[in-house]
């Protein structure tokens, strides 16, 4: 009996749509039950494959929601690279990085609450960077330096202990404002003030800008 093997390209696209519905379950089952709630067989399960098979793409859950963070991490910094670099100025840089983010958000619900509830699992060894909060801090750590650099924004910091302070102020104000109902704009002004005040050289703030 002769066996016809399956051409390599062949195996590599279904090796590779079986990961995606994969990582696609897991992201529906971290977003709509979390993490702890979520095990490797419900997602083999919404993915419709055998339980198995998740094992051979993932090593473990924690490997699967790191993937699904990843992905996630990809998708809001490519959304906000293309916002924030319409303008080289850090008072609206970062605004229009917020709207992004929110506007992230809005087309993904669910998707960021669940990516930065990772404490637990970013805690157990994974290198800097792999989460989403990283990811985040370390994009605003650069623009800060650069802006350091150009002698727009103060030096007497540390970009990278500043950059994770805003991520922390933003994320906590974003969501009192949400559950507060305070009009976005003026949720999101109020966080860009602070911040540039904090942050941008006095001869760089005009008369404006400090009496709003």
């Amino acid at each position: 009996m002769i066996t016809v093997l399956e051409p390599a390209s062949r195996r590599e696209r279904r090796k590779a749509q079986t990961r995606r519905q994969l990582l696609d379950a897991a992201r529906a089952l971290f977003v709509k039950c979390g993490y702890d709630a979520t095990r490797p067989q419900d997602i083999a399960r919404e993915a419709d494959v055998a339980a198995g098979t998740f094992y051979l793409h993932f090593a473990d859950k924690r490997a699967a929601f790191l993937a699904f963070t990843d992905e996630a991490a990809e998708q809001l910094m490519e959304r906000v690279r293309a916002r924030a670099s319409a303008t080289g100025d850090f008072a609206q840089g970062l605004l229009h990085s917020l709207e992004a983010i929110i506007e992230y958000s809005e087309v993904h619900p669910g998707v960021l609450a669940a990516a930065f509830a990772d404490a637990s699992v970013i805690a157990a060894g994974v290198p800097d960077g792999a989460s989403l909060r990283d990811r985040l801090a370390q994009s605003l750590a650069q623009a800060l330096r650069e802006g350091m650099l150009r002698g727009e924004l103060r030096r007497d910091y540390d970009p990278a202990v500043i950059a994770h302070g805003i991520v922390g102020l933003v994320q906590q104000g974003l969501r009192f404002g949400v559950h507060g109902g305070i009009e976005r704009r003026a949720l999101l002004e109020n966080l860009v003030r602070f911040c540039a005040r904090a942050l941008v050289t006095p001869s760089r703030v005009t008369h404006e800008e400090i009496a709003k």
